[in-house]
């Protein structure tokens, strides 16, 4: 496969989503279309979006690249995506009586009566995005690199980052869902497809069996590791727990059994998906084990004849955009919907229709310049998580549960979230226990949030 092929490849897959994108730009004209678009997908779709969006370069690459270093210590820990969407199916049905609002904030200024709540709430969630968007940015330099030789991968990585941004921000929510179920067909076609070839090259289930016992073995008899992958596995199953990108996909279902359906079939595809991605990290290891831990997917590569390597490049964007698409949208409707309708009172359908469109732009610009001074993958994901997993996952949490509470029952739990986050990273200094800010602050705000509730209980016994 010639370096002619791929600059054509990556030209086509541009082409074609631009103008499925410029397809959607007069269908949607309305702010809630751009949004939500309710009742417009079946189940496969919402199952097909629920797993595009949750499995990006996070998922995919950086756990390749972890297992690749360090064995199947992240592979493990990134199980606890599975285990997140259990607890959301779990939740649907409370999820789906939401249903009239657009975005998280929103629920959020709902339940706890203030429009305050829900700007901070929509800040939070821009910022939490601009992490996401800037690991699949880095992913798509990562592919590029793969493909293109050094002088031009950069710029490939920019077409690809910019066709995501403009057809997001053309078609909404609509180019973001029918994209996704193409690339969900195509991201586990291209992981099942190497991971049998790579298994098949390193001599068979036998040699790769052995090699991943030793590995848990030597992992077992580690207790800091132990512990550090557990902080991890929490990290990932706490960390992006009923975000708005989940909420917004189950908002936007028919029903309440498709929309659990939906979240218990992509538990269980994630699962799988996780541990192929360990998979690819062991079978390059087998290959090659005196690289480093990004050039995992280069030394598969390397090995693999023409059609295989397209195959897998084919998967890899595939995961990639169809997170980034999924973020930049759910990104521009928090701030049109929780950050500028409660600064512009009585702003139109129109104007946040517009605003929502270049938030994308914005968000998606802002991405690609954090994502040139970023390496890690892992890393950027892990910092993302503890911009709302500590302050916004538990005042969700409480919503779904309990609704119009005061403005303290927001604030409190908050502040103690980040307070949390600070004194874990001031007086915790071991790498291997990072992870376990993002729980310290989580923990403080459910402490919080225990405390007032058994306060409020007392208050109502007195009555």
């Amino acid at each position: 496969m010639g370096f002619g092929m791929e600059l054509l490849f990556i030209i086509f897959i541009s082409i074609a989503f631009l103008i499925y994108g410029v397809r959607h730009l007069k269908t949607v004209n309305q702010f809630s279309v751009f949004a939500l678009d309710r009742n417009a997908f079946g189940s496969f779709a919402i199952y097909c979006t629920l797993l595009a969006s949750g499995v990006g370069a996070g998922l995919l690459m950086g756990a390749a690249e972890k297992s690749y270093a360090s064995g199947w210590f992240y592979t493990i820990a990134c199980m606890g995506f599975t285990f997140q969407l259990i607890l959301s199916g779990w939740l649907v049905p409370r999820i789906f009586k939401w249903r009239d609002c657009l975005s998280s904030g929103e629920i959020l200024g709902k339940a706890f009566g203030g429009r305050d709540v829900r700007l901070i709430a929509g800040v939070l969630w821009l910022l939490f995005c601009m992490g996401i968007v800037s690991a699949q940015v880095v992913a798509m330099q990562r592919v590029s690199a793969m493909l293109l030789p050094a002088d031009w991968h950069f710029a490939a990585a920019m077409l690809l980052s910019v066709t995501v941004i403009l057809y997001s921000c053309l078609g909404g929510v609509r180019s973001v869902v029918i994209t996704d179920i193409i690339q969900a067909v195509l991201l586990l076609s291209a992981m099942l497809a190497v991971v049998v070839w790579g298994v098949h090259l390193t001599g068979g289930w036998q040699p790769f069996y052995d090699h991943n016992i030793d590995n848990l073995h030597s992992l077992i008899d580690g207790n800091t590791s132990l512990l550090g992958m557990g902080l991890l596995f929490m990290v990932f199953f706490l960390g992006d727990a009923l975000i708005p990108i989940s909420i917004q996909r189950v908002t936007m279902s028919r029903s309440v059994s498709q929309a659990r359906t939906a979240v218990y079939v992509t538990a269980l595809i994630v699962s799988f998906v996780v541990l192929l991605s360990g998979a690819l990290g062991t079978v390059a290891h087998l290959l090659d084990a005196n690289q480093l831990p990004r050039d995992t997917f280069t030394i598969l590569l390397e090995r693999m004849p023409g059609w295989l390597s397209m195959v897998l490049l084919v998967g890899l964007l595939a995961a990639v955009m169809s997170s980034c698409d999924s973020y930049l949208n759910s990104a521009a409707v928090a701030f049109s919907n929780d950050v500028l309708a409660p600064l512009a009172a009585g702003i139109s359908d129109q104007q946040l229709l517009k605003y929502g469109r270049l938030a994308t732009l914005v968000i998606g610009v802002g991405a690609m310049i954090i994502a040139c001074q970023a390496d890690d993958i892992l890393d950027l994901l892990v910092n993302s998580f503890e911009i709302w997993a500590p302050t916004l996952f538990p005042p969700m949490m409480f919503a779904l549960f309990f609704h119009n509470n005061p403005r303290s029952f927001f604030y409190m739990p908050f502040v103690s979230g980040l307070l949390g986050v600070f004194l874990w990273k001031w007086y915790v200094h071991d790498e291997a226990l990072a992870a376990g800010a993002m729980l310290c602050g989580m923990t403080a705000s459910f402490l919080c949030y225990l405390a007032l509730f058994m306060y409020r209980k007392r208050l109502c016994s007195q009555a």
